[in-house]
């Protein structure tokens, strides 16, 4: 996928932003190779994502740092370790990486594909290995998939919108339509992390058999009338139907639904999201806001 370059390094310092993603219903679909491994389903695209930025610092002792929100990481951040040394490997230059997240990492908002994709994008302007956006998010969707830390988030993310994947895979090789929409504001509660590595791995294939099952026929209901309503139904009949819930979020649904208004969990999380506001929300603890983010990954 990359491509070989001898130059020079013309840049010190390069900075990206990646949107995030949050995942109403999936389907996985397997394949022994990454770029055709992932999942279909649809997910909202939330202006709340994360900034990275990488610089040179050849006085290093290691070949790459990696900080997420100003710590440094090792094995919490092997996605990212995987686009830097796919990347960075075969040059004589030491990185740093240090991405900023406004969403909170494990609770469904797609924080390691976007980390993957920014730090991606940015080695790509950084080091000047003039790589498509398509050859950029490839690299970032098989270091999700490599890592178990996410399945269909990096295409979504490189494009903006309410996204359907229609087909498995990165950019280049899924395909995806997107819903219409205008900039809505979505309100959601995290109730708290929930690692999509150890869901999909500690369900087994009983699990995965429940989520592909329940995951097509909220495929066929969206497609029905492929609109922002019919996704939010869509997207709560598989939180409930996918038993991959907590009681805490059924009870959150619950209360919103009382209220008249639908509710659905960020896959895979244990987050707890709406269209527009809720006062049901509040009564679980902190909301919070973003927008749909009409864009993708993109230098700043």
């Amino acid at each position: 996928m990359m491509k070989d370059r001898t130059h020079r390094f013309k840049k010190s310092v390069a900075k990206t932003y990646s949107p995030s993603h949050i995942t109403g219903f999936f389907e996985i679909r397997d394949n022994k190779n990454p770029l055709y491994k992932g999942s279909v389903g649809c997910g909202i695209v939330l202006e709340s994502g994360c900034v990275t930025e990488v610089s040179r610092n050849d006085n290093l002792p290691v070949k790459a740092r990696i900080e997420i929100n100003g710590v440094e990481v090792e094995e919490e951040a092997n996605t990212t370790k995987y686009v830097v040394d796919n990347l960075v490997g075969k040059y004589e230059v030491n990185v740093m990486v240090s991405t900023d997240f406004e969403v909170p990492i494990g609770c469904g908002f797609g924080a390691s594909g976007a980390g993957a994709l920014s730090t991606a994008l940015a080695l790509n302007e950084l080091l000047s290995l003039d790589m498509t956006v398509n050859e950029v998010a490839q690299i970032a969707h098989c270091a999700e998939v490599e890592n178990s830390t996410g399945l269909g988030d990096v295409i979504a993310e490189t494009y903006g919108g309410v996204v359907i994947r229609k087909k498995p895979g990165p950019p280049g090789i899924g395909v995806i339509d997107r819903i219409p929409h205008r900039k809505e504001k979505i309100s959601y509660i995290v109730l708290g992390k929930k690692l999509t590595k150890a869901v999909l791995e500690e369900g087994g294939e009983e699990m995965k058999r429940k989520i592909n099952e329940t995951g097509r026929e909220a495929m066929k209901t969206l497609m029905r009338k492929p609109c922002l309503e019919t996704f939010m139904l869509a997207s709560r009949q598989f939180s409930l139907r996918s038993e991959v819930i907590s009681d805490k979020c059924r009870d959150v649904i619950e209360a919103v639904e009382a209220e008249g208004k639908v509710a659905s969990v960020a896959m895979i999380g244990d987050t707890v999201f709406v269209i527009g506001d809720s006062e049901a929300l509040t009564e679980f603890g902190e909301v919070k806001e973003s927008r749909i983010s009409e864009a993708g990954v993109k230098i700043i």
